[in-house]
């Protein structure tokens, strides 16, 4: 079932979704994936990438390279940040730059590596976590959601993965494997509760959990791209209550229906 025959589907559902647009070369390969692996336990670990150990023993230098790369990617997108911006902004010389990575497409990658991690580890010590009902995880993931973008009142920085899938997917298939890679992970992290969800709450509701939870990434990473441009979170926060409703109405919850705070 592809998302459009959820929607479809579901009545009521309707919100700006840009995210296809940014996930739509990623997603045949998803389901395949995520049927191999059977919702096993992630490891967050990124295509060809070091360990979780590798990154936290990263030299200080390399550290201060990536995190200025994040920052740019942010600020101004891949295309528009240089090797000069990113020596610039760590305060760190070419020849350390070039000691620790050979390209700007190099350092991409650590940066989604390092990236990546940080937002898993932020996950997995959120206290939502730690809620025993599964579906009451999946409420508290989309209040820490809300809470990480800075609420209403701030304009999220965006998603630099996003923002370097949206400038290389079609010209660099290294960078688009890696992209894909991270948002299937995003996703396969959320199907799992969804799936647990399910069969707690909703046996015998007709949806794919995987499907839900890659429709969950779009939204996320198209609503970020739409608050930028906004320069306002108001959307991104309507989004989310908006699938916040979609998902009652998958589990037969009323709207109403208070969820975990």
């Amino acid at each position: 079932m592809d998302c459009a025959k959820i929607i479809g589907q579901r009545a009521e559902f309707q919100f700006r979704l840009a995210g296809p647009m940014i996930l739509g070369g990623f997603r045949r390969s998803f389901k395949k994936a995520l049927d191999e692996t059977a919702y096993a336990e992630l490891t967050y670990q990124l295509v060809g990438m070091n360990n979780k150990a590798d990154i936290a023993d990263w030299p200080e230098t390399k550290r201060k390279l990536v995190d200025a790369s994040v920052a740019l990617v942010r600020k101004q997108g891949y295309h528009a940040t240089t090797v000069d911006h990113i020596c610039s902004e760590a305060g760190v010389t070419k020849g350390g730059f070039f000691h620790y990575f050979k390209s700007k497409e190099d350092l991409a990658k650590a940066t989604i590596e390092w990236f990546g991690e940080n937002k898993a580890r932020e996950f997995r010590e959120a206290p939502f976590s730690r809620l025993a009902d599964p579906l009451e995880r999946i409420y508290g993931r989309l209040d820490y959601a809300k809470e990480s973008v800075g609420g209403a009142n701030r304009v999220t920085k965006g998603c630099p993965i996003g923002m370097i899938a949206q400038e290389l997917a079609s010209t660099h298939p290294a960078m688009r494997d890696v992209c894909q890679d991270y948002f299937s992970r995003l996703a396969k992290d959320l199907a799992k509760d969804l799936a647990e969800a399910k069969t707690v709450h909703a046996p015998d509701a007709d949806f794919d959990p995987f499907n839900v939870a890659m429709l969950y990434v779009s939204m996320i990473q198209g609503s970020m791209m739409l608050a930028k441009t906004a320069e306002a979170n108001t959307v991104l926060m309507e989004n989310v209550e908006q699938f916040r409703r979609y998902l009652k109405g998958l589990f037969n919850q009323p709207a109403n229906v208070p969820t975990h705070a």
